[in-house]
This record gives C-alpha cells, structure tokens and sequence, in this order.
C-alpha cells in the first residue's frame, strides 16, 4: 500500500517537474531573444540561468516519470517549443 502511494507522489512531482521545466526554459529562451536585442547584460545571465534551471528540471523529471526516453523527449521538446515559437513574433516586436 504504502509503494503504491510512494509512487503516485513521484509521479505527482515528475508532472510538476516537468511543467516547470519547460516553463523555465521556455520563457528563458525568449528572455535571450528580447534582452539580447535591447543588449542588456544582466538580462542574458538571468535568462541563461532561467533556461539552466528548466534543463535541471526537466532532467530530474525524466527520473521520476520513468517514462521511456523517447516518449519523455518527445513531449518536453514540444513543451517548450510550442509556446516559444507561437511567442516568438510577439517578442521581435517589441522595443
């Protein structure tokens, strides 16, 4: 019984993990787009950690999914690449 509820906890934060991965890395990734076009630095290292920070998540969510690799990939790349290419325009705009 209590394995059972082990497990259910584990997934529960590989969810998490994963969604907060991909949300860090996604918004870090368009933090690099609009800082490096208004050439702040401290912006840069914020964003760069932001994205470091998501690959750590994402990273550590693969372990508790226990997913097959392929599967896990699949769906964080998409996570991340989704919101950024549909905000991506959005981001160039501005200045």
């Amino acid at each position: 019984m209590t394995e059972k509820k082990t497990r259910h906890w584990e997934v529960l934060a590989g969810h998490l993990e994963l969604f907060l991965g991909a949300y860090f890395m996604g918004f870090g990734l368009l933090g690099l787009l609009y800082f490096y076009r208004v050439h702040s630095r401290n912006g840069l290292y914020g964003s760069t950690t932001a994205v470091l920070i998501g690959v750590l998540l994402l990273v550590r969510a693969r372990t508790l999914l226990a997913w097959h690799d392929w599967i896990f990939w699949l769906v964080a790349v998409l996570a991340v690449a989704i919101p950024v290419g549909w905000l991506t325009p959005a981001v160039l705009r501005l200045r």
